[in-house]
């Protein structure tokens, strides 16, 4: 407030007085006010809590009531599926598959083709040791420093530098021990090292002497780098031919060992770039890329339907097929020999050809479906190579491997049969919010609740506590709720509840009854089950124009709207006459002052 209340002339606290004639005003004119606001805004509150737990009922009626006879894919059709054994075939569906049983011998599955090189890239032959650098062997993990090698139990030792090439590792090994251990690469890129022995002059393989390679001490990885790891008479030959690729360094360097890799133009003339086509798809390809960025090129092209690796061990790349069956991967090249560089294809233009080798095909599925023949370029057989309409069969493995310990049987039976557990779900929904509404409402409206009494919404409840024990006079077996295993909780008669047995058993003896009573066919507006009718008593509720809740609302939010407008009235009315009472207190408390000097003067002249 902008007055101030003094109370220095008079003596009195009339900021007090003031305080609590204001009040005694506020409680007269706006705390009821307040009181009546805060109960329509609980009530507003409460009206939509509660209009959420009628739309939850809603949609649980509707799983019901909004299925189409005869759908593929609604509840009332699903099944579940077995497999005698998952490992080898399982199945699913997508839509009504009749009960059965389905018995299958899985001669092959459908694999995929591989292209793969067919030679080792790289592969050091006796004409290629001396370029072929030691540290760029195995894909560039070899290691320089000092290896020991053991003849017999003596020790000799060499010294290799990142410098040296195979033929110097070579030389000196073979130098270390003045010939008695020799180390020999043969045309097809295959590394040994083995004990020799002097006889009439000659060194020939000691196969009796007892040749060790490494030791812990070594720095060296000499062994491991040329795979040194296939025990032979005299000493040890290499799994795998010894490779100077790296996998990691530009393709047109010499670190590569890709020595003869081109790039050229229409006319022969070199050229920085070219183009490889994999099925069909174009990647273009440069020698600044390294086999490394290669593969993730190829990979990151989905649409080449191919998977690239590279095969360290064998030192070849290799391309599988994204999709199974008996088809060849498709290749060719434009301004490149890259792909004949890399063992999959010869010759270059029009005369590029498939490496011959370099593919192994992939095969079909053949499955026998019930004594039926069925082939098919994927593991997963669908209704269109089955015959089985909206199931999908997916096999794994082919049964000659398997046996169930029976006399020669060797197949998969797969059990279909109905699948109930969605419906009986959606009746747990229904019955859980048809409850979670009727004591919502009888809580809402009982007295002192947040709604309070309310015929219209005993009204409500009444017309569906009938139709929970209507009975209904369309065709079937099942006339009333109760006949299905759900019926008034005898500890709560106004709530529902489920015999999951008289339910099971309902749904297992006549599901189409069932089916009947709870929905006729709503979306086609034979609007006769049960369901059928209580929706339509939902619908109502919640009609957003003239339903319960539209009007209820609107009136509440209404009288909200005139309560806030009479609040601010009032407190206007507050505010001026807390500082009208101040201003006349303030008045009275000035005239006391002026009376009482006049007073002490008065007294003062009086002696």
């Amino acid at each position: 407030m902008s007055f101030s209340i003094t109370g220095v002339g008079s003596g009195f606290d009339i900021s007090g007085i003031v305080s609590q004639l204001v009040a005694v005003k506020e409680a007269s004119i706006l705390t009821p006010l307040e009181d009546k606001l805060s109960t329509l805004e609980t009530k507003n509150t409460a009206l939509t809590s509660l209009k959420g737990k009628f739309s939850t009922l809603q949609s649980a009626l509707q799983t019901f009531t909004k299925t189409i006879y005869n759908s593929s894919s609604d509840m009332w059709n699903n099944t579940k599926i077995s497999s005698t054994n998952d490992a080898y075939a399982t199945a699913t569906s997508s839509g009504s598959v009749a009960a059965s049983q389905i018995e299958l011998f899985i001669e092959q599955i459908a694999t995929s083709t591989t292209a793969k090189s067919v030679h080792s890239l790289g592969a050091t032959s006796k004409e290629g040791l001396e370029g072929a650098k030691f540290i760029n062997l195995a894909n560039g993990q070899a290691k320089s420093g000092e290896f020991s090698m053991f003849l017999n139990g003596k020790e000799f030792n060499i010294e290799i530098s990142d410098e040296d090439s195979l033929k110097d590792v070579m030389d000196k090994i073979n130098t270390a021990s003045k010939g008695q251990i020799k180390a020999e690469v043969d045309e097809n890129g295959m590394f040994s090292i083995k004990a020799h022995k002097e006889v009439d002059g000659e060194f020939v393989v000691d196969n009796e002497a007892s040749l060790i390679l490494g030791s812990s001490g070594d720095t060296s990885n000499l062994a491991s780098a040329l795979k040194l790891h296939t025990k032979v008479e005299g000493g040890y030959e290499s799994a795998y031919a010894v490779s100077a690729v790296n996998t990691t360094q530009a393709m047109n360097s010499a670190e590569s060992g890709l020595a003869d890799l081109r790039f050229y133009d229409s006319e022969g003339n070199p050229a920085e770039s070219g183009k490889i086509i994999i099925n069909g798809k174009e990647i273009e390809v440069n020698g600044d890329m390294s086999i490394n960025d290669l593969i993730s090129k190829i990979n990151s092209n989905s649409d080449a339907k191919v998977k690239a690796s590279y095969d360290a061990l064998t030192n070849k790349v290799i391309l599988s097929a994204t999709q199974t069956g008996q088809s060849n991967i498709s290749l060719a090249s434009e301004g490149t020999n890259l792909l004949n560089i890399l063992g999959l294809t010869h010759g270059e233009g029009e005369n590029e050809i498939l490496a011959a080798g370099s593919q192994e095909l992939g095969q079909n599925a053949i499955v026998h479906i019930n004594g039926n023949k069925v082939i098919s370029n994927s593991n997963t057989i669908t209704g269109e190579s089955s015959g089985i309409a909206n199931l999908s069969l997916t096999v794994k493995k082919p049964t000659s491997d398997y046996s169930n310990n029976k006399d020669d049987e060797k197949s998969v039976t797969l059990n279909i049969d109905a699948d109930y557990s969605a419906i009986k779900s959606a009746l747990e929904k229904f019955v859980s919010s048809y409850n979670d509404v009727v004591s919502t409402v009888e809580t809402m409206t009982q007295s002192g609740g947040k709604i309070g009494r309310d015929a219209s919404l005993n009204s409500i409840l009444s017309q569906m506590r009938s139709i929970t024990s209507k009975v209904f006079s369309g065709e079937g077996e099942f006339s009333m709720l109760a006949h299905i295993g759900i019926s008034s909780d005898k500890d709560d008669l106004s709530k529902l509840k489920i015999d999951s047995s008289k339910l099971d058993k309902a749904l297992n003896e006549n599901l189409d009854s069932v089916k009947k009573l709870l929905s006729d066919g709503y979306t086609s507006k034979e609007d006769n089950g049960l369901f059928d009718g209580m929706l339509n008593t939902i619908n109502g509720v919640l009609d957003v124009e003239r339903g319960y809740f539209a009007t209820q609302t609107e009136s509440v939010q209404a009288m909200i709207k005139s309560v806030n407008s009479r609040i601010s009235r009032a407190t206007d009315r507050l505010t001026n006459y807390e500082t009208r009472i101040a201003n006349q207190f303030n008045k009275m408390d000035s005239t006391i002052a002026a009376l009482n000097s006049q007073l002490s003067t008065f007294t003062s002249y009086l002696g």
